[in-house]
């Protein structure tokens, strides 16, 4: 039997009829969407808010974090499974597969989602593999781009799904946010173009003006920003509100934070006194911290707040755009928005400035855009922050507020020399190493 049985014959007994080979475009979407919102506010989003002092840690892990103490195993499940084996690579098939079923809406929007996590990576860690990375067994230790070359490539990245969605073709579901409106896409990418130029902005003053031309083609209003609603369940609930139910009373709410919201009606829906001291982030009720939290890949508050920035960077008249976007923070939290008015309208009574402008983004992105936060203060260096007392250790040597993310452990193990090679381009990589966009 077996010599006249034919090799096609034992490779079809091999395959298992349960298996699946292949998943539809539109199983895939969901999947990658939910993915990629959920690792902006898990390890990393809790970090920066520690970071930012915009929470403070309790118990646990968080203690260290409050002095600095944030090693290379903090961001290692992000890195590994959230970002590179997680959205990342459900992209990169997503992209492939749909560029050959000639599906471009698929393709538009998966580029979307993969240049937005490149961007917010290289803004947390610097050089991060790009060029070379999500080729598997072809290239397990890939080399690291530089920051800027990574930028540089989210902006083309961003411009090609812009292009691939302005003909889109073969919807056929699975948007779970814009139920396949390509011309709301277009204005996320714009939005998101926006943001990672400002991230630059430092480098290249030249990117306030490009900036302010994408926003215009963005969101004119709250209604289209991209929003993603997590579920009630505990295998499908937001990030915080996860964390808050399984490790009570680890993670508090930054007194210096508490401070600063007086007077502002987003505060109550911020914080709670426990009765004995400590100010706690976690209230089932909240909006940023309830299972089924609505969470903006990028908000309209963020798009005003840039177009602000970048309109008193060219001399303009920046106060409705910076009202606009307190405003939409006073909705989005779901504050009382005739008292949002009052208070938006006495921000601008005291005078506009830089500072201004950071300090209120860092009110109106909590709780759904820390690394926008966190961007924000490295390179404008507001809000003013006192860094920790006790934040002077070996990772962190200066002891300043933290300016990047270490390198991760499964890297440093098993991708050492271009690891190495990274932290040499980048003054050592350690944590108040600054990064190339931010100097």
């Amino acid at each position: 039997m077996f010599t006249t049985s034919c090799e096609k014959d034992l490779g079809e007994l091999n395959l298992d009829p349960t298996r699946v080979t292949e998943v539809g475009l539109r199983l895939m979407l969901p999947e990658i969407i939910s993915q990629s919102m959920y690792s902006e506010a898990g390890t990393g989003g809790r970090a920066i808010g520690i970071v930012m002092q915009q929470f403070f840690g309790l118990d646990a892990q968080q203690l260290a974090y409050n002095d600095y103490v944030m090693g290379e195993e903090l961001m290692n499940n992000y890195w590994r499974t959230g970002l590179y084996a997680g959205a990342l690579r459900s992209c990169d098939v997503m992209i492939k597969q749909a560029t050959v079923e000639g599906a471009s809406f698929y393709s538009g929007v998966g580029k979307i989602v993969m240049a937005n996590q490149y961007g917010i990576a290289t803004s947390w860690f610097g050089d991060i593999p790009m060029s070379q990375a999500l080729l598997g067994t072809e290239n397990l230790k890939p080399a690291y781009d530089s920051q800027q070359s990574v930028y540089s490539s989210v902006i083309s990245m961003l411009d090609e799904a812009i292009s691939l969605l302005g003909s889109a073709s073969g919807y056929a579901g699975g948007d779970v946010i814009y139920d396949g409106d390509a011309g709301a896409w277009i204005k996320t990418a714009r939005a998101l173009k926006a943001r990672f130029l400002m991230h630059q902005a430092k480098r290249t003053p030249g990117n306030y003006a490009a900036a302010l031309s994408e926003i215009a083609g963005s969101y004119a209003a709250s209604s289209e920003q991209a929003i993603f609603t997590f579920g009630t369940a505990l295998t499908a609930n937001y990030p915080l509100a996860k964390f808050g139910i399984g490790r009570p009373g680890t993670l508090g709410f930054h007194p210096q934070f508490a401070a600063m919201l007086e007077g502002d009606p987003r505060g109550d829906l911020f914080y709670i006194d426990d009765g004995s001291g400590n100010l706690l982030y976690y209230d089932p009720a909240f909006p940023f911290t309830k299972n089924d939290a609505s969470i903006p890949m990028i908000s309209f508050a963020e798009l005003k707040f840039m177009e602000a920035e970048a309109q008193l960077a060219g001399g303009g008249d920046a106060s409705a755009a910076l009202k606009a976007g307190i405003m939409a923070s006073m909705e989005l939290s779901g504050a009382d928005m005739v008292a949002g008015e009052a208070y938006a309208d006495a921000v601008i009574a005291g005078g506009i400035d830089v500072e201004t402008i950071i300090t209120e983004a860092y009110k109106g992105y909590y709780g759904h855009a820390f690394g926008s936060t966190w961007a924000n203060y490295r390179r404008t260096g507001f809000p003013v922050l006192t860094p920790a007392s006790n934040g002077v250790n070996g990772l962190n040597p200066s002891g300043v507020v933290p300016q990047r993310f270490l390198y991760v452990s499964s890297e440093t193990q098993t991708n050492s020399e271009n690891v190495a090679a990274a932290r040499a381009a980048q003054g050592g990589g350690l944590l108040d190493a600054k990064l190339w966009a931010f100097e």
